[in-house]
């Protein structure tokens, strides 16, 4: 058993084989020094235990791989990509263990995953799935696995809610219930412009472009990076504080005292039932029902498909269709004349 030191001819055929533990097979390629360095690649990953024997059966157990994959990922994925993988990859762990070789990891793992996790929202179940598939496409890669054995794992139904939302009239009271005036400027900074939690948390003053009346948002993800139209009502909100430089919101230093303080806020104004991300849901259904597009609002909250923005708000479209068909006019008409019959 072993691997064939060259590559060698077999009758009939016009590509190059190799060896491999006793089996013959092809190195898709009719140049010799091609077939060469793809032998010399074979051979460094057998060698470096990166294969997978053709038995069949892998050397690499799950808890190997995940201190491997997790030394890999923490240098070279962004920072929120890493933990919803190694998060992903713990679930897998805790259901399996970290003994089990990956070759004997099945489809079975994956519904067990989502019996145990039954109780949570099934987007987090969904967010669990589509990492844990991620992060065995990495031992495909790698040559541990011949195929992902979590490939073609279904989804569970997404929950379709409405969005909860401040109405004009509540916006305006909120915002005056608020004592805390940094809070108000924050509060009304999440209304002004929709912007996710994350965006305003990160934003700096470096990033407003007082001239053009725009702001920068920084995303994990190059692509999404881009400049945003400035309100006249968020410029108010930057007008009032003091110009220096980094984080505008710098009174609190993590993302989650701003969901606690606005929590708070929301619960003293009797509307417990509503959450931090549900101000930006307050400014795209107060936008849309103030003679705003859908089209327009996609790219305002960000969304990288319109499909998502029509699955939140269509039922705001559908009543604000409602109001627009009595727009057209047709003015004094009798209908009840005499009849041509």
């Amino acid at each position: 058993m072993g691997l064939s030191r060259k590559p060698f001819k077999v009758a009939g055929k016009t590509s190059w084989f190799y060896k491999i533990d006793g089996r013959r097979l092809s190195l898709k390629t009719k140049s010799y020094s091609e077939a060469l360095k793809l032998l010399a690649c074979i051979r460094k990953a057998y060698n470096e235990g990166k294969l997978l024997r053709i038995s069949g059966h892998s050397t690499k157990t799950l808890g190997s791989f995940r201190d491997e994959y997790l030394e890999w990922a923490y240098e070279v994925q962004p920072e929120k990509t890493f933990k919803a993988n190694r998060l992903a990859l713990k679930k897998v762990i805790q259901i399996e263990g970290s003994n089990v070789r990956l070759d004997r990891l099945t489809m079975k793992t994956m519904d067990e995953l989502k019996r145990v996790h039954r109780h949570l929202k099934s987007s987090t179940v969904n967010n669990y799935l589509r990492h844990a598939k991620a992060v065995l496409n990495k031992a495909v890669e790698w040559g541990y696995l011949q195929k992902n054995p979590f490939r073609g794992a279904k989804e569970l139904p997404k929950a379709k809610a409405a969005a909860n939302y401040l109405t004009q009239k509540q916006l305006t009271g909120f915002l005056a219930s608020v004592e805390d005036v940094d809070l108000r400027r924050l509060i009304a900074a999440y209304l002004a412009t929709g912007r996710r939690r994350a965006e305003l948390f990160r934003l700096r003053w470096e990033d407003i472009r007082w001239d053009e009346n725009r702001y920068f948002v920084a995303r994990e993800k190059r692509h999404l990076c881009r400049f945003y139209p400035m309100s006249s009502a968020f410029k108010a909100v930057l007008e009032s504080m003091p110009r220096e430089r980094g984080r505008i919101f710098s009174k609190w230093s993590h993302p989650d005292t701003f969901t606690h303080k606005v929590k708070e806020a929301l619960r003293a104004a009797g509307l417990g039932n509503l959450r931090l991300h549900d101000l930006r849901h307050s400014f795209a259904v107060v936008y849309l029902e103030t003679g705003g597009d859908m089209k327009s609002l996609q790219a305002l909250l960000g969304h990288s498909e319109f499909r998502m923005t029509a699955d939140i708000y269509a039922h705001v479209a559908d009543e604000e269709l409602h109001k627009a068909v009595n727009l057209v006019k047709l003015g004094p008409v009798d209908l009840f004349g005499p009849s041509n019959s």
